[in-house]
């Protein structure tokens, strides 16, 4: 009984951060409403307050759930991968799935960045921070074995991450654009695979010593 209150509740949390994710990406943290988040949910008021908190709390807790689960899964990526260069690659595959399943971050993220970042919370810079750290141990580590060039990680960061919150945002237009090109139209609006693939390319390119 215990087991099955516990999946019963893990189950509802995800409805109201999906939900959450959704409403903040579509109006941001002022135009965002508790309740309209508990009914996409499927959930009254009081079980999402009892569940996470306030509008604050549960805008933290949607950030916490995209960069710190990144965070996370770099970590973890990275555990296994020997090489400099395969390290990148498994940093730039883990932005792209993030993007991929968390496809209304980049339009949270960009109205973050038009309003100077003045709701972001502290656990934001938190997981940032952490991976940043992860990425500065992987550039350390290829400049040390005469494969990348001495750089800021924070600036390598900000390639990918500028790239990547570009397309998911861009690509959806362009897709419904119908004066867009073929070639445009054929890349699609996911990151994990061939652009992924590019992203990586470029990145070690503008790495390498």
């Amino acid at each position: 009984m215990h087991e099955e209150k516990k999946e019963k509740g893990a189950e509802t949390m995800s409805r109201i951060l999906a939900a959450a994710k959704d409403e903040f990406a579509d109006k941001g943290f002022a135009g965002a409403r508790v309740d309209e988040i508990a009914r996409r949910a499927g959930v009254n008021k009081a079980t999402l307050y009892y569940h996470i908190g306030d509008k604050k709390a549960l805008y933290a807790e949607v950030i916490h759930d995209v960069v710190g689960t990144a965070a996370l899964r770099l970590s973890e990526g990275i555990r296994d991968v020997g090489s400099p260069e395969e390290r990148i690659r498994t940093y730039i595959k883990t932005l792209a799935k993030t993007f991929d399943d968390n496809p209304q971050m980049p339009r949270i993220m960009m109205r973050e960045i038009a309003s100077g970042g003045r709701n972001l919370p502290e656990v934001f810079f938190q997981d940032l921070m952490s991976i940043i750290a992860t990425l500065t141990d992987i550039i350390d580590q290829g400049r040390d074995a005469g494969i990348f060039v001495d750089t800021v990680p924070l600036l390598v960061h900000f390639m990918a991450i500028g790239t990547t919150v570009i397309y998911k945002s861009i690509a959806p237009i362009m897709l419904a654009n119908r004066g867009a090109s073929d070639e445009a139209k054929d890349m699609g609006d996911r990151l994990s695979g061939d652009i992924a693939d590019e992203i990586e390319r470029l990145i070690l390119k503008a790495l390498a010593r």
